[in-house]
Formats: C-alpha cells, structure tokens, sequence
C-alpha cells in the first residue's frame, strides 16, 4: 500500500518540497541516499556510509542500500524508483500496457504449466478470445515463429518471451482451451483500462473482486456496495486472489464500506521511523452512505494477495468473523511513501509499518500467522475452469460453504491440473517490472 493518489497530502506534509528542477544522474543518486537516511523505515539496516557515485544508477544504489533489509524479508524489492508518468497512468488513470492478460505457472518442476488466470475486459487479449484456463503452450513473434514455454518456465524466465511494456508489440500464443483444438492467437500490445472492480449477488450473498486497488476502483467499489445494500445481501466475499496492493486511501474505503457501524473506532495505526515518531496517525473507520455491516466477511486469497489487501483483512479481523479462503498471503504488513526525484522520476521507500487497532502486525509470512490474528484459513482450490465470480467454483464455493455455516467445507478431492491448490501456484514476473506488474502479479 502508498501514501500517493488522494493521499499525497498527507506524503507533502510529511516530505516538504521536492527535490528541485536539476536534473542529472549524479543528483538523483544524492537524492535517493538523503532520502533513505531520513524516511526508510529500517534506519538500522542502511549501511553506515555510502558513495552515491560509485554506483551506475540510481536504482543500482537502491537496491545496494536495501539489500540487508532485502536478506532479511523485510523490503522484497518493495522500495523501487518509477516515473512520474507512469505513476500517474496506473493509480490516476487506471491504466497499463500490454495485452491485459494474467498468468500463473502450475505443476511440480520439471512439469510445469502455463495457464491464463484472468483477461481484462477489454484489452487486447479478451478481443483475441483468451479466457480464464486456456494453458500456453509456446510463445514468438509470429505463427511461424514459437518457442514452447517448458524451458522458461523451468528456468523461471518466462518474460524472455514476452514484449517490454511499450504499445505495438505483436506476440503470437499457441493455446490449449479447456474445451477445442489447439489455436494461434496473435495479440498486439496497447493501452487498456484495468477494469479493476467486478461484482455481483450470489444466492444472498454479495461477491466483489478487486483486482488491484488504484483511484478509479472507488466509484465501482461504492457502487458495489450500493447494490448490496440494496439486495440485503447476508454476508460478503472478497476475492483479493491476484491483488498485490495499492492505493492505501482504496484499501481504506474498501474497509469502510465492509464496516458499517465501527465508525470511528480505531481501523489502523501507521507508524513511521523513529526519527519521524511523531508523524505517527491513527486511522478511524468512517461512515459510509454505502456501507454495509455484513456480520462475516469470506476473503479469498492466495500468496500473490498483498499489501493493501492484506491490510483490508487485518484492520477486519478485530471486529468482524472473518476467514481466508484460498491460501496464505504473501506478508507485506509495510508501505511506501512516494518521493520526488530530479529528472521526473519518483522513489517508492518503504517508510511505514501498518497494525490494527489491536496492535496486530509485523506479517512478514503472511496472513494467517497465529500472531494475534483470529480469522481461520480455509484451503481451497483456484478453479481455473470457471469464472471467479462462479457460485461453483472452489475457492469461491468454499467461501460461500463457510459464510453459510460458519465452518471451513470439507477438504476436496486431490485436484486436476486445471483445480489445483492455490499455495502451489506461481506467477511469472518481468525482468522490469511496471507499476501494474508489481501490483497484479502475474500480469503481462
């Protein structure tokens, strides 16, 4: 989660003005080292002393002065340097580049699979006829040209094979479908809105999967909820399963609209580093016209469910039944405050830990943790042979079985390739990830 978007109040307050109008390499660096001795969360972490210049970038600098924090889990790469355009693009605009598909790898090396787990509404692979389960089976540049994905996915390069984020890329993708013969499809990379909110009522129940949490997800968020509240709906299931982060200010409507009534309890404290104690803030719950105060929440997630997700579920679990459906999470209980640079670039830092009104945090493994933390975890399978949103299929059945009975249904069959356990699945990365790659795993 970031203090950027409808926050950045709160980032000027706290960061002052920025760094200037120079620009150069040099500066930037200076920049980035002044920057992690005042706000970085692990003070003790950074290296005593430091040559800015004896580094090529200013990301090579970075990622130096991290790497203890890096070793010991505690900044995975999470402290980062984008630009300001693409900042913007992603959490203001709502948008990406690429073809607006979702993958993830399944198998047990050295058999491993390539599948489709999700496809943007309207972006270039939905328009291709790409769909949920589809597995890859070899990527090139043309039909006459493909590379099968075994190898790069045994060696965990798999973004070898696919186009830097730039508009007018053309891959060409021989596709297994779940029901058919094996087909080409030739896809073209282009801007496409992320579609970031679906949601529906299920047999009394009200579903929403947020697919990551940017500025344009509030107004599909509130009207979610606005139906809900409209259907009566007895309970809520979160589908959080490819949902990385974002948007603290998202994460925080998100929570208010799940929780009518609690305003203004307490929802979280965030805590900077100890040199900035006294910009400490508490969060309160605060009314929503659209809230609503489902007793249970079912939230569906897996290891790629991060970040803002993660605190949506902790800052509920004091004062909600709540449970896990799917699989643990991936353990991010930080966040970053965003930071001007010269040249027009942007340093994501991590500055801030994140605990609930209980005092529950520090989830470096992930939710659960039997730290303080309440909500059960009921293991179920990604289904990648229906919908998500599916009354059927299993993650989300199973989420329906325990807002129904209170209780974690009984464990399933061993699964098919196509229903296997979410704990086991991976999602490829790129080499340089963008915004929305860091934020939807699996994301191309």
């Amino acid at each position: 989660m970031r203090i950027i978007g409808p926050a950045l109040a709160l980032l000027a307050a706290l960061t002052g003005c920025p760094h200037g109008d120079q620009c150069s390499a040099s500066l930037e660096k200076q920049a980035v080292w002044a920057d992690a001795q005042d706000w970085y969360l692990y003070l003790d972490l950074l290296p005593a002393t430091v040559d800015p210049a004896l580094y090529a970038t200013p990301s090579d600098l970075l990622d130096a002065i991290t790497a203890t924090a890096r070793d010991q889990g505690m900044d995975r790469h999470w402290s980062f340097i984008t630009t300001q355009q693409a900042t913007q693009q992603y959490y203001g605009d709502g948008q990406s580049v690429g073809f607006g598909i979702g993958l993830l790898v399944r198998g047990t090396a050295p058999a491993l699979q390539l599948f489709v787990s999700q496809v943007i509404p309207g972006a270039a692979a939905a328009d291709a006829g790409f769909a949920r389960g589809d597995e890859i089976l070899a990527i090139g540049p043309d039909d006459s040209h493909l590379t099968p994905v075994l190898s790069y996915l045994q060696s965990g390069n798999l973004g070898a094979l696919l186009p830097p984020p730039v508009a007018g890329e053309v891959r060409a993708f021989q596709v297994r479908p779940q029901a058919g013969a094996l087909v080409v499809r030739t896809v073209t990379t282009r801007v496409y809105d992320l579609m970031p909110v679906s949601s529906k009522v299920l047999n009394g129940v009200g579903y929403v999967g947020l697919r990551t949490f940017i500025g344009t997800a509030e107004t599909q968020l509130r009207a979610a909820f606005q139906a809900f509240q409209n259907a009566s709906v007895t309970g809520v299931v979160v589908d959080l399963r490819y949902n990385g982060g974002g948007l603290i200010s998202i994460a925080e409507v998100l929570a208010d609209l799940l929780g009518g009534g609690l305003a203004p309890q307490k929802m979280y404290d965030l805590q900077l580093n100890a040199s900035h104690a006294a910009g400490d803030t508490a969060t309160l719950f605060t009314a929503q016209a659209e809230a609503i105060a489902s007793p249970k929440v079912a939230f569906i997630t897996t290891g790629a469910s991060a970040s803002a997700s993660e605190l949506v579920v902790n800052v509920l679990d004091p004062y909600r039944t709540v449970a896990l459906v799917g699989a643990k999470t991936y353990g991010k209980p930080v966040g970053q405050l965003t930071l001007d640079l010269p040249c027009g670039d942007v340093l994501f830092l991590i500055a801030f830990r994140l605990v609930n009104a209980v005092g529950h945090g520090g989830y470096y493994a992930g939710l659960p943790d039997g730290a303080g933390f309440t909500a059960p975890l009921c293991p179920a399978a990604d289904d990648l042979t229906q919908p998500q949103d599916a009354a059927t299929e299993a993650s989300t059945a199973a989420a329906l079985y325990w807002l129904a009975n209170g209780t974690c249904p009984p464990a399933p069959p061993a699964p098919a390739a196509l229903v296997a356990p979410e704990a086991a699945d991976a999602y490829p990365v790129s080499a340089a990830p963008t915004l929305a790659q860091r934020d939807v795993p699996g994301l191309f």
